[in-house]
């Protein structure tokens, strides 16, 4: 029996090495460099965000001093998925062991992934001149492994999001629902993870309208469940409406507050990274809490404008509401966040002028700019999220940038990027199972959301569509596959 499972051991192991060896590989070379301390005790690289998926298990379990004890509970900015997994180490385990074992089930997710995927794209009658380029590439390059050794989301959501398709595929075929109610577990877990993936739950539309559609429904709202419940949570926490990613609340004790958001639409509208809108904020907040509100840093946020294109007027305006911000953080969120209180509970009508200047200002901007906001910003993010080789290890970033070979290396994943989030963006167009056109629909949807709407990406927000894309390429290249056969032999047409 063994031998029928031979090129599913292959590809689990290979992805399983690769995924250990790229990663520890970068680990030991950072530690013997300046980015040593981003390395967590040898396990796992530390980034800006992981301690808000972590800390709030260990802080459960009583491993964490706790440094915010006197600041008031708000909603949480993190789906209790995720965290749920740490806390199923931790209850086993100490916290660093707990990282570990979390890697590893990263690492063993995406191995599985690569041989699930195989054997359905076995099922389906994938040729294997396209199964085994795709599916090696899959599992041995670094560009699909960059982030399985960080404490993120983006260790287990795009493994789910395939397993996900694979089961829905399957479903298509099947007899029973085995498959169908595997996938509603999985887009469940998804949900509760990444809120931001509920689209992937596309894929089940077929296998869920054979239900009927009463039933798909209840299906539907009872797999949200867990992510609606956390929701409903959060805005009770935050007295108020909020979204699901719920970064700006009004009475948070700190920098993202309505304000903050409102001047980042206007850097949106600019085209300005998420990295450089932080970078001119962050400082003048701080400087504003000890009451340094010298006109000279709002020059970092105007510059953020494009050259040319933002009248005197207008600049009048920012700097005022600018000022405006920093007398406010002075004058009143300084003192509250030294109060019993912990900080300003709900906005006060001086922010909420604050916003509604702001917001008047971005829209007088977009509509007098309307090419630059609604078509050049949006293309400039496009191409930011696809024209990168997507090797976010240090080594290919630091240490052996500009080598002949690594150079080449990154035009060749670069190339593989591109191809993979056209495929999943695209694959809709073509005559294809209506599971794989459904998803890949959610895909460009969700490019289109990344690249109008939230613009402010980090790499790791494709990374998903990334995985996606190796299905909807299978499926792209068996279609073209087919319609060449079946032109150069019109008798088997």
């Amino acid at each position: 029996m063994w031998r029928r499972y031979r090129a599913h051991l292959l590809l689990f192991v290979l992805a399983l090495a690769g995924a250990q060896g790229w990663n520890r590989w970068n680990i030991a070379v950072m530690l013997r460099s300046p980015a040593a301390a981003n390395v967590r005790d040898g396990r796992a690289l530390i980034s800006t965000d992981d301690a808000s998926y972590l800390q709030g298990v260990d802080r459960l379990l009583g491993a964490r001093a706790d440094p915010d004890a006197a600041v008031p509970e708000g909603p949480s900015l993190r789906a209790p998925g995720y965290g749920a997994l740490y806390l199923a180490a931790r209850l086993l385990l100490d916290p660093l062991p707990a990282i570990s074992a979390l890697v590893w089930f990263q690492c063993l997710l995406y191995a599985f992934a690569a041989a699930f995927l195989w054997d359905t794209l076995l099922r389906r009658g994938i040729a294997a001149r396209i199964r085994w380029p795709l599916l090696l590439a899959f599992a041995l390059l670094p560009a699909f492994q960059g982030f399985l050794f960080h404490t993120l989301t983006e260790g287990v959501t795009p493994a789910l999001g395939v397993l996900l398709l694979c089961c829905a595929l399957r479903d298509e075929q099947a007899v029973h629902q085995r498959w169908l109610w595997a996938a509603l577990g999985l887009w469940m877990l998804l949900m509760a993870t990444r809120p931001a993936l509920l689209w992937m739950g596309l894929a089940l539309i077929p296998g869920l309208l054979r239900l009927g559609a009463l039933r798909a429904a209840l299906l539907s709202i009872a797999a949200a469940t867990p992510m609606l419940l956390w929701w409903g949570s959060n805005c009770l926490r935050a007295g108020s409406l909020v979204g699901l990613h719920p970064v700006y609340w009004e009475g948070a004790p700190g920098i993202n507050r309505p304000m903050h958001g409102s001047f980042w639409e206007l850097a949106k509208s600019w085209g300005a990274p998420g990295d450089a809108f932080h970078g001119a904020m962050e400082p003048a907040f701080k400087a504003a809490l000890a009451c340094d509100t010298a006109a000279s840093h709002a020059d970092a946020f105007i510059a953020l404008a494009p050259q040319g294109l933002l009248p005197e007027q207008q600049e009048a305006e920012i700097r005022s509401a600018f000022a405006r911000w920093q007398r406010f953080n002075c004058l009143a969120l300084a003192p509250a966040l030294r109060s019993e209180a912990g900080t300003v509970p709900a906005a006060t009508p001086e922010e909420r002028s604050i916003v509604l200047d702001m917001e008047r200002i971005t829209s007088d901007w977009r509509r007098a700019h309307p090419v630059q906001h609604h078509l050049l910003v949006p293309l400039r993010v496009l191409k930011r999220m696809v024209a990168h080789s997507n090797l976010n290890l240090w080594v290919f970033q630091q240490t052996w940038r500009g080598l002949p070979w690594m150079e080449g290396f990154r035009w060749f994943s670069a190339v593989l990027h591109a191809a993979m989030l056209a495929a999943a963006a695209l694959a809709f167009l073509l005559r294809l199972p209506a599971t794989v056109r459904l998803i890949s629909f959610g895909c460009a949807a969700y490019l289109f959301y990344l690249a109008y709407m939230q613009r402010g990406l980090e790499e790791r927000y494709t990374l998903p569509v990334l995985f996606i894309g190796v299905v909807c390429a299978a499926f792209v290249a068996e279609r073209l596959r087919s319609a060449i056969f079946t032109s150069s032999n019109p008798a088997n047409a």
